[in-house]
């Protein structure tokens, strides 16, 4: 490898270091290590096992007693764990616990432990699920389920996390990626397709009550609807996160099960409430019924963003419910159902903004009731009870 020497002020060579995982550093004895070299710092990145092939080749890993690579970067594995050199130089290894270290910022907040058994289930990869998946993944969650049929494109890339080397492959495929670059030991499974058609496989082996919330990101009422029945057949949270038109506002809906709550069917799914989230499955939010006139998309990523952190804060406060060392954000100050507004301004979102008093608004007094034939509980979590007595 032909690397440039980063210096200092005075024109001096900086030491070279390695990074690598514990893991690595004193399980691996044979094979190639792949990562990265920066030339500005003089760091070699070794590239967790996981995310290996997204690296650079480095070198060979020798036996004990070979001579160092007289013209590159060797590494010998010795019988208390790799060496390093450039040239004939010894290389400084500074090494981590790989889980513990990429979470070390959120201890005192968010219990890495706990955190880790939980599953999300997201549903659709687009602006939204991709934004959740992300932060949930930064928030030490270590299981996914990934369900959404399309191909990222490149119209898709102003408000998505992926960029334009996932441009042409499967929405879950790419954002899977990204996941492994945040949590190299995440497990995620796929699914190239909608939730109606999910292999039910996946969700048996992967979703566990009390551990698992499904979050509905999909541009539809109806996948919501059936998102939130099959998340109850699991035992499961839902939380859905819509938008209302160029994203001048939002809705987010949970639901808790047992907990005596109307499900999304109930609250939203014949379009009740006071939404302008569009009910067909378009890729456009309106409450225009010519659709075909609609001549813009749904908003920018800030303004998306925006709706989305503060459902992603609720997600991780139901998650942490029954942790008594976990402070919950907005879990029992905002209601079932939450309108957020971006902008009252109706040169963006029409005459419906007037519900709103100001921008950034996020209601805290809405109310939704259940369905007819409930009588103040879920149908599906009654179905589902039958099925379990039977």
């Amino acid at each position: 490898m032909d690397i440039k020497r980063p210096k200092n002020f005075f024109g001096e060579d900086i030491p070279l270091t390695v990074f690598i995982s514990e893991e690595q550093l004193k399980g691996k004895k044979e094979g190639s290590l792949f990562g990265r070299y920066f030339e500005d710092t003089g760091i070699f990145n070794v590239f967790p096992e996981e995310i290996k092939e997204r690296g650079n080749y480095l070198c060979d890993i020798q036996p004990a007693g070979s001579a160092p690579d007289p013209e590159g970067f060797s590494a010998i594995a010795e019988a208390d764990g790799l060496r390093f050199f450039w040239k004939t130089e010894p290389v400084q290894a500074e090494s981590y616990g790989l889980y513990q270290s990429i979470f070390s910022r959120n201890k005192g907040i968010l219990e890495t432990d706990v955190m880790n058994r939980k599953c999300a289930v997201i549903l659709g990869c687009g602006s939204v699920g991709s934004l959740v998946a992300m932060e949930l993944a930064r928030s030490g969650v270590g299981h996914f389920v990934l369900c959404d049929a399309d191909t990222l494109e490149y119209h898709n890339l102003c408000r998505h996390q992926c960029g334009i080397e996932d441009v042409g492959d499967l929405k879950v495929n790419a954002l899977k990626r990204k996941l492994m670059n945040i949590n190299p030991s995440v497990e995620v499974r796929t699914f190239g397709g909608i939730i109606q058609n999910i292999n039910k496989e996946i969700l048996d082996e992967m979703c566990r009550p009390g551990e698992t919330i499904f979050v509905g990101c999909a541009d539809n009422r109806t996948a919501d609807v059936y998102s939130n029945k099959v998340a109850v057949y699991y035992g499961a949270a839902f939380l859905s996160i819509g938008f209302w038109e160029r994203a001048y506002a939002g809705e987010i809906f949970y639901h808790i099960p047992n907990r005596g709550m109307p499900c999304y069917e109930c609250a939203l799914g014949d379009g009740g409430g006071m939404s302008g989230r569009v009910e067909a499955n378009h890729h456009v939010y309106s409450n225009q019924e010519n659709l075909e006139a609609v001549r813009f998309e749904p908003g920018i990523s800030v303004d998306i963003n925006f709706i989305t952190s503060i459902g992603i804060k609720l997600i991780i406060d139901i998650l942490n419910e029954s942790n008594e060392d976990y402070t919950p954000r907005l879990l029992g100050h905002l209601k079932q159902y939450t309108l957020v507004c971006n902008t009252s301004d109706p040169k963006i979102g029409g005459e419906m903004v007037e519900i709103f008093s100001y921008p950034l608004q996020v209601t805290t007094s809405l109310v939704v009731g259940f369905g007819s034939g409930c009588d103040g509980k879920c149908r599906y979590e009654k179905e589902t009870e039958a099925q379990a007595a039977e």
